[in-house]
């Protein structure tokens, strides 16, 4: 959930991590705040206020290193007490957290039995409390030895010691002043090291990152690091060093180049990021396309000799999965079984060796997918994986990695990644049935079509239609391949401007779904010449009831108060844009609302615990 950058280098330190907090805004916006070395003493500034319209003038300190953090409050109220960074009594180091400490409550009982004293209600505090306990014990037997202070090898000790007793997925960055040391350590949320190498010696840099993902430093540079499970990373005196827990020995850094990737992080004249990323799903589709024939057969080859093909995610990503699975069915005939990935424990036992299991990501950090993944490896199962961010650990899992290349997506909801991710599930589906290149043919097609969808008498009909949706209740009804369109389709309206939409197969209105249609109930029905018949007597019968009819379609139907155009008509790929016409539709609900749709309310984009 939460974000963490640090920086070391040349630079105006403050400076370098606040950006890359706003590049990391997306993963929880409640507050933020930086830890700044200030001679041997370290300095906090913690705020509520948004990160995108950071001042930071009071903060007049331009020194090499700092460490931030922007907050998903999971433990505590959201105040500047509980915001991190939380430094440590004596203000010789300070930390950041994300995660959750699942045994925080006894380790705390623990320490309250000692006498220790605790200023927040969040289970970071408890960490930083268990680590002074830890450098006092060291800075005891140093005094024995006649040693003056504290060295890195001693909070080194110290962290490692104290992460071996947190249960749950949790990443900790430490900051030391007066060592001028930052230590980052990991077991299941995301850290990923980037440097500008200075030439002298293979791991030594002039500048340095520490980061929660590729984007937010990508800009300064692309030679990273993926720091794994249950490692430590130690960086100072312009040298890296990498230690693995399980044997408390270094290990040799493995650097390596990402892919560059579309990098702006502007809204460029757009009221929201949100739109912004809606309207450039024309461009990102054809990036999701450019997957070679090679890579998609290697996973076909393991599909047919698979006894059983799985599709995962959580969330919106189970919701493309779903789509995925049906575009597996109905075009290339392999029964794949949507499994939602916190719900995987129901279904391990039916795992097989050698099975395929697809995880859907757009972080690929996703706490439930990790742990389902994880589950399914240990019962000799393939994966494959559909990534957003490079560096991902689901990408690092998976037998057959795959990126969407949608670029950074700002805004919370999944807009522009989810058709990217809808496109490889098209292209893998005619692919399987050896029509790979009329796949590419028709997604370029598609691209065409899509780019004057997004006119501006489109997006007028479409806010006008979002000022007379007044009720709190929308449903959304289809059937085949408009049931994931629904289910995206409620998730992005809900997500957006908190209307409690619910998706159903058309196929449920009379047994049960038709007693919540009340006058004026807005319900939106999927048409189109496949199942045009079948759903006008579907609307009919909800008009029957008083329902606004709301038709997503080809044609107009004297039925419709109201209809969206679907974006692509007379094109096989054309179930890739189906969800777009709700995403629109959640935008102008969100702003007819006054909510801000790039930060929706108790939501983060990256859901990194369980």
């Amino acid at each position: 959930m939460c974000g963490i950058f640090a920086y070391i280098g040349k630079n105006n330190a403050v400076t370098t991590v606040v950006q890359g907090l706003q590049r990391l805004e997306y993963r929880g916006y409640d507050s933020w705040g930086l830890a700044i070395p200030i001679q041997n003493s370290i300095e906090v500034y913690k705020t509520l206020d948004p990160l995108q319209t950071a001042d930071i003038t009071p903060i007049d300190v331009k020194g090499a290193m700092a460490l931030g953090h922007t907050r998903w409050a999971t433990h505590g109220a959201v105040n500047i007490t509980n915001c991190h960074p939380h430094v440590s009594s004596s203000k010789q180091f300070s930390l950041v957290h994300n995660g959750i400490v699942e045994n925080y409550q006894a380790l705390k009982t623990q320490l309250v039995l000692q006498e220790v004293k605790f200023v927040s209600e969040t289970d970071t505090e408890v960490i930083v409390r268990l680590i002074e306990n830890e450098l006092n014990q060291l800075q005891l037997k140093d005094e024995i030895q006649k040693e003056s202070r504290l060295t890195p090898k001693d909070y080194q000790t110290a962290i490692s010691q104290v992460f071996k007793k947190l249960e749950g997925r949790n990443t900790l960055v430490l900051i030391c002043a007066e060592l001028q040391l930052l230590i980052g350590i990991r077991n299941g949320s995301p850290l990923i090291a980037g440097i500008k190498p200075n030439n002298i010696t293979a791991d030594s840099y002039d500048e340095l990152f520490l980061a929660s993902d590729y984007y937010s430093f990508a800009q300064h540079t692309h030679t990273c690091l993926l720091v794994n499970d249950l490692q430590m990373i130690c960086c100072e005196q312009n040298r890296v060093q990498l230690i693995d827990l399980h044997t408390n020995k270094s290990v040799e850094p493995d650097w390596q180049i990402l892919e560059r990737q579309e990098l702006e992080h502007s809204r460029e004249g757009f009221s929201h990021f949100m739109i912004k990323e809606i309207q450039q799903q024309w461009e990102t589709i054809p990036r999701a396309a450019a997957v070679e024939r090679q890579q998609l057969e290697a996973m076909i080859k393991a599909i047919n000799n698979a006894n059983n093909v799985f599709i995962t995610g959580a969330g919106a990503a189970f919701f493309i999965g779903e789509q995925i699975a049906a575009m597996l069915r109905e075009i290339a005939g392999i029964f794949a079984t949507p499994i939602p990935a916190y719900e995987s424990e129901s279904y391990l036992a039916s795992i097989e060796p050698n099975d395929v299991l697809i995880a859907i990501s757009q972080s690929g950090e996703t706490a439930d997918t990790l742990n389902f993944i994880e589950q399914a490896k240990r019962k000799r199962a393939l994966v494959a994986s559909v990534v957003n961010m490079p560096g991902a650990m689901l990408s690092r899992l998976s037998d057959f990695a795959f990126l969407s290349y949608a670029g950074p997506e700002v805004c919370v909801l999944s807009t522009k990644s989810s058709t990217s991710q809808l496109t490889f599930g098209y292209l893998l589906a005619k692919t399987v049935i050896h029509q790979y290149e009329s796949a590419k043919v028709e997604i370029e097609q598609l691209i065409h079509q899509l780019s004057h969808y997004f006119n501006d008498e489109n997006l007028q009909i479409i806010e006008s239609l979002a000022q007379k949706i007044t009720g709190d209740n929308v449903y959304l009804l289809g059937n085949r391949h408009f049931i994931g369109a629904g289910k995206i389709g409620a998730l992005n309206i809900k997500e957006a401007s908190y209307i409690h939409a619910e998706a159903f197969p058309a196929g449920e209105l009379k047994h049960g779904v038709i007693a919540l249609i009340e006058k004026g109930t807005p319900v939106i029905c999927f048409m189109d010449e496949t199942n045009a018949t079948y759903m006008t007597a579907i609307a009919s019968e909800v008009k029957a009831r008083g329902g606004m009819i709301i038709g997503i379609s080809q044609q107009p139907n004297e039925l419709f108060d109201y209809m969206l155009k679907l974006p692509v008509t007379d094109n096989s790929a054309s179930l890739i844009t189906h969800i777009i016409p709700c995403q629109l539709l959640a935008y102008y609900l969100a702003i007819q609302r006054g909510h801000n749709p790039d930060k929706p309310r108790n939501l983060a984009k990256s859901v990194t615990v369980i």
